[in-house]
């Protein structure tokens, strides 16, 4: 019932195969949790709301590199900085201890690309420079071209021509309010300058957000916090998922995303997710090695988007993420 506290023991596995699970105080992981999805229809719905998750020693499963997820779940987690903290985890969390989560949708090719002919303010279309396999009723977010970085548009597809299918054009649900320049300038035989404005992909099958009713109002948002005592002692494998609503603002570790004095992750990642719209970075690696990040997007982030901590952080591989429109933050380091 709503309000309730969930307990897996171990040796339990607890199969969510429901639409929508009640408003849940807090669900405790030392079994397995498991999200499946719709067996045969790609846009059924389903939800999960919670206070707390924390996977001590479990297994939390929205579906895995050989089966993803492949319809859609969003994940909301509530609460405001009021309620009481797992300790060192936090609130409004999926915190993880000695266990794995994997959380992979549906392969999305590219997460971002770069726009092929500049567009002017006032056009309802773009061309993009490579094939892409986003759909109408999607998202995207466009990069500023200008001096000011803020100068992003953020427009929903409403058609797609292939005829040219190395160059689709998009059609925007509304005109530009930005103009988007376009262009490599070439320098000699190797040397060259891309100013082409980048386009990303926003939209995911599965989604891990903040409840949108306090949300934004607290800029307080959801976390992932990964925290446990030994190299590979816990896992955590992120792919092509969306999240939003995210990190906690000016709360010191409560940042959207974050690997947390783990020592080595060799069998961790984040690949092709989304971060838009986070009040405290997005991507925090703190005493963690071999993590790999790529083909991430960090969108309308407040401080340091992908932050490493101490510099004591090695053999960490970030690759092809692409960081945008990312804002001040008016609390922890100077340089956020």
């Amino acid at each position: 019932m709503d309000g309730e506290t969930v307990y897996i023991p171990k040796g339990l596995n607890l199969l969510m195969d429901i639409d929508r699970s009640p408003k849940l105080k807090a669900v405790l992981v030392e079994g397995s949790l498991l999200f499946m999805p719709h067996p045969t229809d790609a846009n059924h719905q389903r939800t999960f709301d919670a206070m707390y998750v924390f996977v001590k020693g479990g297994y939390m499963e929205v579906g895995t590199p050989k089966f993803p997820y492949t319809s859609k779940i969003t994940l909301t987690m509530h609460g405001t900085a009021d309620d009481p903290y797992i300790p060192i985890y936090g609130n409004k969390v999926i915190g993880v201890r000695e266990g794995i989560l994997e959380m992979h949708g549906n392969e999305r090719t590219p997460a971002w690309t770069v726009m092929d002919k500049t567009s002017e303010i006032g056009d309802s279309k773009i061309t993009l420079h490579t094939a892409v396999d986003w759909k109408v009723g999607e998202q995207i977010a466009i990069a500023s071209t200008s001096y000011k970085g803020a100068d992003v548009d953020k427009r929903y597809i409403t058609a797609i021509d292939r005829t040219n299918a190395a160059k689709p054009i998009l059609t925007l649900d509304k005109p530009l309010d930005y103009k988007h320049f376009a262009k490599r300038e070439t320098f000699g035989a190797n040397d060259f300058i891309d100013m082409r404005a980048e386009v990303a992909l926003l939209t995911r099958n599965v989604v891990f957000r903040g409840d949108p009713e306090t949300t934004k109002a607290n800029t307080y948002g959801a976390t992932m916090f990964f925290h446990s005592d030994g190299d590979d002692s816990l896992e955590a494998r992120l792919k092509h998922i969306e999240t939003t609503d995210m990190g906690q603002a000016f709360k010191l570790g409560r940042y959207a995303i974050h690997f947390h004095m783990i020592g080595a992750v060799h069998k961790s990642y984040c690949e092709g997710v989304v971060v838009h719209t986070s009040f405290n970075r997005a991507f925090t690696i703190h005493g963690t090695h071999y993590l790999r990040l790529t083909n991430n997007v960090g969108f309308n982030v407040k401080g340091h988007t992908i932050f490493i901590e101490d510099a004591v952080e090695t053999k960490n591989v970030m690759t092809n993420n692409l960081i945008f429109n990312t804002e001040r933050s008016w609390s922890l380091l100077n340089t956020d």
